[in-house]
């Protein structure tokens, strides 16, 4: 906590729902340009969400059941292969 100091703040909520409910910058030069500090925080936060660790794609609940089953016709057409020959 600061006390008794008064400082410029840039504070940046995110349109969409997201892991975070705001995101608080606090300005170091009070000469920086207003539209510029809230440019530069929003930059700062898009970059900072963009590089997160996505979730790994689940496979569909189709393909799951596909794949066994071309495998298994293969594993079959192996073995009546080898068993003419």
């Amino acid at each position: 906590m600061v006390k008794g100091i008064s400082r410029r703040v840039v504070v940046v909520r995110p349109e969409s729902g997201g892991p975070f409910e705001q995101a608080i910058f606090l300005v170091r030069d009070p000469a920086f340009p207003r539209g510029d500090a809230v440019r530069e925080a929003c930059r700062i936060a898009e970059g900072c969400l963009g590089s997160r660790r996505r979730r790994p794609r689940r496979v569909s609940a189709r393909l799951l059941p596909a794949a066994f089953a071309l495998g298994a016709l293969t594993a079959s057409l192996v073995h009546l292969l080898a068993s003419l020959f």
